[in-house]
């Protein structure tokens, strides 16, 4: 009898933008709630898994489920205490994860809704397939 496999891909679909800033987490936070009119609120810290109890391995986190447009905003620090969450974006300090019904969102807007606000100096949008890493684990 001939053995089947089953191939399951992760769903990537939502939208991925780097930040560059050197204010704290719930600046930036504050910041993009007034630009991008959203709520974005104080989430529990993302914990990495880690066998050292010792190790600080958590990031700030933000959230914001916005019903009216099925879209979910999620904003975590990649830097904290010294510890990157995606080493292969070790150059932007937040990452803004977009998703939900992204085929309507307008991300030109956001992305210059965001550059706009003058502590964020730079923002990127990410092609997540092009991550070795994938983000299924933060995601």
């Amino acid at each position: 009898m001939k053995k089947q496999q089953l191939e399951v891909e992760p769903d990537l679909d939502f939208l991925l933008l780097g930040l560059v800033s050197s204010q704290k987490a719930s600046k930036i936070g504050f910041y993009l709630n007034q630009a991008a009119s959203l709520n974005l609120e104080r989430m529990s810290d993302f914990m990495l898994p880690d066998y050292n109890p010792q190790a600080n391995t958590s990031f700030s986190r933000f959230s914001f489920s916005d019903e009216e447009n099925h879209l979910d905003y999620s904003l975590l620090a990649n830097k904290e205490f010294g510890l990157c969450l995606i080493n292969e974006l070790k150059q932007f300090d937040f990452l803004m994860i977009i998703r939900g019904g992204i085929e309507f969102f307008d991300a030109a807007l956001f992305i210059t809704d965001c550059r706009n606000i003058n502590d964020i100096l730079h923002v990127a949008l990410i092609e997540n397939e092009k991550l070795k890493s994938g983000l299924s684990w933060v995601v």
